[in-house]
């Protein structure tokens, strides 16, 4: 930075297949709020322009939100360190931090170019994270399990006040030192609390699940010092009047900083544009492979319309317009169809593989309690706490007849969710999910990894109309080597 100065970032990893068109379905705001106008769940798309040295994709995140001396560095003249100085700067519309970002990003490109990492072609540069590159970030993204992504705050295993400026901590009514307090998982201080962030988009309604149709004012998130700990959430997001009224100036709000990211331009140069063409035209057809019959039927007969229509020699340009309109809409429904059909069967192997994962937990419960009572039975009766016949004796035979009816049950859940799947997977790519399935267990350290390729072969072997039997499947998924440990507590 100007001044020498610097500014630290995370590496936010966005997992996709590969492709230059591929992304990521994520899952952004609540269901429990009373706010659903505001903040009701929703999915959205997300992918990162920078390629990690692991061929991960990603894009960077300030570790920290911008301070005042940083902000000074950049828009004014050089500060003197101070403890002041790395308080959150506040108090800036959301004009004033799009301006620190254009003029950081041309004081790189003049001083620092390659310190920017690069997208094809293209040189990276500073802007205000989007709504969903901030909320997925906020979450923990890909380096926390699914049950923790969508629960209300990132997890705070010390409690969230030692992790936010907001409530009781915040008793000198202003922003404070950024770091001070622990990061979210991603490594991210302060994402809740201490000021609310400012992202890119303006404001949009929630329309029971997706975007209302009008753009709004400017959105803070992640609440600030004055929010009380007990309401900070990662779906929180308030809607700010870009101007003042009562002052006819910007709204700068005390208590509404920022922090940036590192993003690139999509296309990636010149060069990219012929991948991306590639891209999109095997998208298209893929998705018509996997349409139904009567979405086949469709297409060739809207072909077979397009085809009279260029014979013709009259005028019909608006009808040849409308006909394109119908390939294209027709086309992009397809494609929406075919991700569903893969976002469900990523779904339903994640759960075939938790279930999977019960059973192997249970048969080393039932191995252990199979082994207790064994030595109970070898034990001389006088020394014997625990003699068969006994009340201990029989519970422990009680907690085994339970387990194995519970391992039995889980076996046919997972049985059942394996053949369902696989009835359907004529036209699925199963060999994609599952590599898609297995980068991100790997990338959250899941404990079901050691599972994945046992469940990979039961999947296979379905839709192969090889059907494994429910024997061969205990002994795959009920091999203990394969089942690891419980996960140690946060």
């Amino acid at each position: 930075m100007p001044c020498d100065g610097a500014m630290a970032f995370r590496p936010i990893g966005v997992l996709d297949r590969g492709g230059p068109l591929d992304d990521k379905p994520v899952e952004l705001g609540a269901a429990d709020t009373e706010l659903g106008f505001n903040e009701f769940e929703h999915k959205t798309y997300l992918a990162a322009p920078f390629a990690a040295s692991d061929g991960k994709r990603l894009y960077w995140m300030g570790k920290y939100e911008v301070t005042r001396d940083q902000y000074a560095a950049v828009t004014g003249q050089c500060p003197t360190p101070s403890p002041a100085g790395r308080l959150a700067q506040s108090e800036i519309s959301w004009s004033d931090a799009v301006l620190f970002t254009e003029r950081w990003t041309a004081w790189l490109l003049q001083n620092a170019r390659d310190s920017l990492p690069r997208h094809g072609q293209d040189y990276g540069y500073i802007r205000l994270p989007t709504e969903d590159e901030w909320e997925f970030a906020a979450r923990g993204g890909a380096k926390v399990t699914e049950s923790e992504y969508l629960a209300r705050t990132f997890p705070v295993p010390e409690g969230v006040d030692r992790y936010a400026v907001a409530g009781a901590r915040a008793s000198e009514g202003r922003p404070q030192q950024v770091g001070q307090l622990l990061p979210n998982p991603l490594g991210l201080h302060d994402i809740l609390g201490n000021v609310s962030e400012w992202v890119l988009d303006p404001y949009r309604l929630n329309h029971v699940g997706r975007p209302h149709g009008m753009a709004g004012g400017e959105i803070a998130r992640g609440g600030s010092y004055i929010t009380p700990l007990s309401e900070l959430r990662t779906s929180m997001r308030d809607e700010i009047p870009p101007f003042d009224t009562t002052r006819n100036a910007p709204n700068r709000l005390r208590f509404v900083g920022f922090r940036v990211v590192l993003a690139s331009p999509a296309g990636g140069g010149l060069q990219a544009v012929e991948a991306l063409r590639k891209a999109f035209d095997e998208i298209k057809a893929n998705a018509g492979r996997d349409s139904s019959g009567a979405d086949e039927a469709s297409q060739k007969l809207l072909q077979q319309m397009q085809q009279e229509v260029q014979h013709q020699t009259t005028d019909n340009s608006q009808l040849r317009t409308e006909l394109d309109r119908l390939s294209a809409r027709l086309a992009a429904e397809a494609s929406a169809r075919a991700e569903a059909a893969r976002e469900a069967l990523g779904a339903q192997i994640s759960g075939a593989a938790a279930l999977a994962y019960t059973v192997c937990r249970l048969g080393r419960t039932i191995a252990v309690q199979q082994e207790a009572l064994q030595n109970l039975e070898k034990l001389d009766p006088k020394l014997n706490p625990n003699p068969p016949g006994s009340p201990g004796y029989r519970m422990l035979q009680d907690g085994l007849a339970v387990n194995r009816a519970d391992r039995a049950s889980s076996l046919d859940a997972y049985s059942a969710v394996v053949r369902r799947a696989a009835a359907d997977l004529s036209h699925q790519d199963l060999d994609s999910v599952l590599q898609q399935v297995r980068r991100e267990y790997q990338e959250r350290s899941d404990r079901r990894l050691a599972l994945l390729p046992v469940v990979s072969t039961h999947f296979v072997g379905f839709a192969e109309r090889h059907p494994v039997s429910p024997d061969k499947m205990l002994q795959g998924i009920g091999d203990l080597a394969l089942c690891p440990p419980p996960a140690p507590s946060r």
